[in-house]
């Protein structure tokens, strides 16, 4: 498992076959994109899971679209990857994170020091939960 630096497309990529498979492709894509920082986890030359990191201001981020290829998932990937780019969020200075994490998902991120916030929410008939920590 290697931590990398992906294209927004191979974001685009993961994103769609896992998050959104009935929309078209182009419905992954969301506004600040251009300007977010796309991670992955690059295993046997394949990139198996991603996620986007938007910075709010200097010091605060939101982590969205965060993905992991079926056929990889509890496997470990996804933990690896938001290991790694909290640390490297640390390492460059940001303090704070905030992510909005489907509801079924909200123990695996608490796993990880994240803090429910506010009341559940819908976005495309899915429900979720902001999520936040402190770096």
């Amino acid at each position: 498992m290697q931590l990398v630096s992906i294209t927004l497309e191979q974001c685009l990529n993961i994103r769609h076959t896992v998050l959104w498979p009935h929309l078209a492709r182009n419905a992954s894509r969301v506004e600040g994109d251009d300007d977010a920082r796309h991670f992955g986890v690059l295993e046997s030359g394949q990139i198996v899971s991603c996620l986007s990191v938007f910075m709010l201001d200097e010091r605060r981020c939101q982590i969205r679209k965060f993905a992991t290829l079926q056929t990889h998932q509890q496997q470990g990937y996804g933990r690896f990857l938001l290991q790694s780019v909290l640390e490297t969020l640390v390492q460059a200075g940001v303090e704070f994170v905030q992510l909005d994490a489907r509801t079924s998902a909200a123990a695996f991120y608490a796993r990880f020091g994240f803090i429910a916030q506010g009341e559940p929410f819908y976005k495309k008939e899915v429900q979720y939960i902001r999520m936040s920590r402190g770096l």
